[in-house]
């Protein structure tokens, strides 16, 4: 549920900045491109409070992009003349996710709930793979 609500901010960004679908997944660092990655990122950190190991999973990018992603996004967001292109966009990127009535994450609560359902199938995967472990290992002891 999660990845679905980030891919949904993905589109969003790709959607406006006129960019292919599917391309802030790729490495190509072509300005409009970075420039939408860079804003999602900014985006999932910073005003969802997704943790950045989590967000780095979400995304598939290294965990130091979001520290960037993170610094970037406060020093731009500080100060309107320095790279307005990025506040624009994020400005167009939080007011399209926000207002759509769809949105999952417009509260933290709901991160919160959706981040702690995810730990639980991990941990409900886990379980089942020790316990197929030990089933495989007791009908070799012929238990």
């Amino acid at each position: 549920m999660i990845q679905q609500e980030i891919n949904k901010i993905k589109y969003i960004a790709e959607d406006i900045t006129q960019i292919p679908f599917g391309s802030i997944d790729g490495s190509d660092r072509k300005r409009n491109i970075s420039l939408a990655r860079q804003v999602v990122g900014a985006f999932i950190v910073c005003d969802l409070g997704i943790d950045i190991a989590k967000a780095s999973d979400l995304m598939n990018r290294d965990r130091t992009s979001f520290y960037f992603y993170k610094k970037k996004h406060e020093h731009y967001m500080s100060d309107n003349r320095i790279y307005p292109e990025y506040n624009k966009l994020y400005e167009e990127v939080y007011d399209r996710y926000m207002n759509d009535r769809d949105s999952v994450f417009k509260s933290k609560d709901t991160i919160t709930w959706f981040e702690q359902l995810d730990e639980l199938k991990e941990e409900q995967k886990k379980i089942d793979r020790k316990m197929a472990a030990l089933e495989k290992e007791s009908k070799l002891l012929g238990i």
